[in-house]
């Protein structure tokens, strides 16, 4: 980790991104989602850009956006969401732009001796999983599929599981937005619209007043109990990302508060089938270029990491000095960098606690990089 220098001058501002950024793909971060934009522009006379995106975010004015990029040095631009131009376009005010520092709070030593430290047991997501899926993978239609099926033989009713769409009822916004339960427990009475309890919607206060008028309209259509329950995936870094929703709406008979459990429990079940099932492990070793007490620079070969390693927030690995026991780490993925070579340069950061002994060790190895190698650019 290095400390990054702020750039406040307009031009200062200008000559960056109109000499080092324009049309260049440059990592893009909004509430924990991430996707590549392509700055096209800079609108004149002022600090905004015009920037490409591939896949459309569900993002409000005034909202925070950071594009990030490794040049000679890696660079932040923070920026707000001013407007949506068309549908693949949209125009940033630079707030401001960060530049790391030549001088590092952890230097990192140059691995100077071939196969001196590698990096194995690379447990990485073989498909990328978001809030925001324009195509549902495999494993999860699949997994979707199967629970709905057995979902259904518990309410004896074909509910619907999918992952959230735009232009959907307000609804389902507001159960992926909130991430809480909306549960109806008796359609056809407006009391039950006015759920009050944690983790719950309250109809009437998040989603729409007229409860009466809904009450009456499930009469007439005999619906009986609805459900909509988000379906929640915890991700490497431990956020919670609302893929999908289990929706139900009753005919036959109300739904319970066994039933809601029986449902709920389904859905942990497939949640935690789903994440076994995405995690692959790739034992080859890679190259490390770099190291230092909070990170390291690797150099990836195999094709499918090649792919997806960019994609993803962080992955498990064994980090092993030669002729010694490995550590494990879980690591950020804090930059990528493909070469024309084909191979990826990795830049990743080292999360989670580690024993007093492992710390030791760790810094002995470091020393030993250090005395036999040289500090890295």
């Amino acid at each position: 980790m290095r400390p990054m220098d702020q750039i406040t001058g307009k031009e200062q501002k200008n000559h960056v991104i109109l000499h080092y950024l324009m049309n260049q793909e440059m990592k893009a971060n909004w509430n924990g989602q991430v996707q590549t934009m392509t700055v096209l522009q800079e609108v004149p006379g002022g600090e905004e850009i015009i920037v490409q995106w591939a896949e459309v975010w569900p993002i409000g004015e005034g909202s925070t956006v950071v594009l990030s990029k490794l040049l000679a040095r890696y660079l932040e631009l923070h920026c707000t969401f001013v407007k949506q131009l068309a549908p693949h376009k949209i125009q940033l005010k630079v707030e401001k732009v960060l530049i790391a520092k030549k001088e590092r709070l952890n230097p990192r030593f140059t691995i100077t001796e071939e196969g001196m430290v590698n990096v194995t047991n690379i447990v990485s997501s073989k498909t990328i999983i978001e809030a925001n899926m324009f195509n549902i993978p495999t494993l999860v239609r699949v997994n979707f599929e199967d629970y709905r099926k057995r979902m259904m033989v518990r309410s004896g009713e074909a509910g619907m599981m999918d992952i959230f769409k735009s232009g959907m009822e307000r609804k389902f916004d507001v159960v992926k937005s909130t991430q809480k339960i909306l549960f109806i427990k008796d359609a056809t009475n407006p009391e039950s619209y006015r759920m009050d309890a944690e983790g719950f919607l309250n109809y009437e206060d998040d989603i729409e007043e007229n409860v009466d008028k809904l009450a009456f309209a499930a009469r007439d259509k005999k619906i009986k109990s609805e459900l909509i329950l988000p379906i929640l995936y915890k991700n490497e870094l431990e956020e919670i990302i609302p893929i999908g929703y289990y929706f139900l709406q009753t005919k036959d008979k109300n739904i319970t508060e066994d039933d809601l459990k029986f449902y709920q429990t389904q859905i942990a079940e497939m949640i935690e089938r789903i994440k076994d099932a995405n995690l692959m492990t790739t034992v080859e070793k890679f190259p490390v270029l770099d190291l230092s007490a909070t990170g390291l620079k690797l150099k990836i070969s195999n094709s499918s990491l090649v792919e997806t390693l960019p994609k993803q927030k962080g992955i498990l690995l064994e980090l092993v000095f030669k002729l010694q026991t490995p550590f494990r780490f879980f690591g950020k993925i804090a930059w990528s960098h493909k070469e024309e070579s084909g191979d990826l340069l990795v830049g990743v950061e080292f999360s989670g606690k580690r024993t007093y002994a492992e710390k030791v060790r760790f810094e002995e190895n470091i020393e030993i990089i250090k005395n036999n190698g040289r500090t890295a650019a």
